[in-house]
């Protein structure tokens, strides 16, 4: 469950993929097929020889798949199982996946995995690999074992004591979610595994979030139902980003079935990610320009239907524990406040300007500098 991410377009040894093997970047993509990407932190050379790419693209076989070189390889587990043409068997893990597509249109997937294919297996990754890996609630109450237990009875006492307190304010609620992961913290080593703790303390929180922010919602549903007529060039999305949107709007509408804080802000990222891809290849969040993603968040806001966007905002800001405020999680979670106080201030209501002056750009670009830099 432990979140591990960086961006693939600076990693030194995919950017030497791309420079070196320009006819493997072109046969994955028409195969649909596969790169394996070393995660920056596991990469101890500075050049690679043409031939050492071929390992690392695989395409689909009968039975798993295949490099360009001709050898075996499974993914089962989130492990990348090493099979006949390497060394020794062997399982790499998977650290995350990305889609990626070229410019025709054709998507292949990148296993960023955790360490090169060349290094020396340790002893664990000679060993099986595990049967499963964590896929749901169940699947972490048995990687949990005797842990879940006590974790369930400091949910249940939490569960409690909010209904003889559920008239207090915000703070104190944010405070006694705060103490119970101090609670839990001291019962595990491992603060990944905490994510739990939210699933199961979801359902309080949240509504009672909701319920604070039921007027808040109400008026921002309002103001949103208005705009439904705005089109992408009203508001100055650009072309390059309009055939994401389709599959940004179906990451979005899942929003509400995520249950823990980290969950929805991993999803708004998913959004973003999915929204800003080029038809050449992913680009980084960093890498767009903020009147650009401001005019795709705000398309998506009023366009995808999600009648709490007060109350999922309020949640994720007060309960997410595990972000830094400096990270590329805490700027997707202000962009998304920007563009919906953006909204909540009316300045899309009025779009005739736009229409009048088609060649100045969007109606936002002497402002959104500062509603991203005025989010706290």
């Amino acid at each position: 469950m432990a979140v591990y991410d960086e961006n693939i377009l600076k990693n030194p040894f995919y950017l030497a993929l791309e420079k070196q093997r320009p006819d493997l970047c072109s046969r994955v993509a028409e195969l649909h097929g596969i790169v394996l990407v070393p995660c920056c932190g596991s990469l101890t050379v500075s050049s690679y020889s043409d031939s050492q790419f071929d390992s690392y693209v695989l395409q689909p076989v009968e039975d798993g798949y295949q490099t360009a070189d001709g050898k075996e390889v499974r993914i089962q587990d989130r492990q990348v199982l090493l099979g006949s043409g390497f060394p020794a068997p062997a399982s790499v893990p998977i650290l995350f996946d990305e889609t990626f597509y070229n410019d025709q249109e054709q998507s292949y997937s990148i296993l960023c995995i955790s360490r090169p294919l060349e290094v020396d297996p340790s002893p664990a990754e000679l060993s099986p690999p595990p049967p499963y890996c964590l896929k749901s609630v169940e699947d972490v109450r048995e990687f949990l074992g005797r842990h879940a237990q006590k974790l369930d009875k400091f949910v249940q006492g939490f569960c409690q004591g909010f209904r003889e307190q559920e008239r207090k304010g915000l703070r104190h609620h944010i405070d006694s979610v705060n103490g119970l992961y101090t609670k839990c913290l001291q019962c595990l080593l491992r603060d990944s595994r905490l994510m739990y703790v939210h699933h199961g303390i979801h359902e309080l929180i949240f509504n009672f979030v909701g319920t604070l922010e039921a007027s808040q919602d109400a008026a921002f549903n309002k103001t949103s139902r208005r705009l439904q007529d705005l089109q992408q060039k009203d508001l100055g999305v650009k072309p390059e980003f309009s055939i994401n949107l389709s599959r940004a709007k179906r990451e979005l509408s899942q929003l509400n079935q995520q249950t823990s804080p980290l969950l929805k802000l991993l999803c708004l990222r998913r959004v973003v990610l999915t929204a800003t891809q080029t038809p050449r290849r992913t680009v980084s969040i960093e890498a767009v320009c903020a009147d650009d993603l401001l005019s795709v968040i705000l398309y998506l806001l009023v366009k995808t239907e999600i009648p709490n966007w007060m109350a999922n905002l309020s949640y994720i800001r007060n309960f997410c524990f595990s972000h830094s405020s400096k990270d590329e999680l805490s700027y997707c979670l202000s962009t998304f406040e920007a563009a919906v106080e953006y909204i909540n201030l009316g300045r899309l209501q009025d779009t005739n300007t736009v229409s009048r002056h088609p060649g100045k750009g969007s109606f936002f670009r002497v402002t959104p500098v500062f509603y991203l830099c005025s989010v706290d």
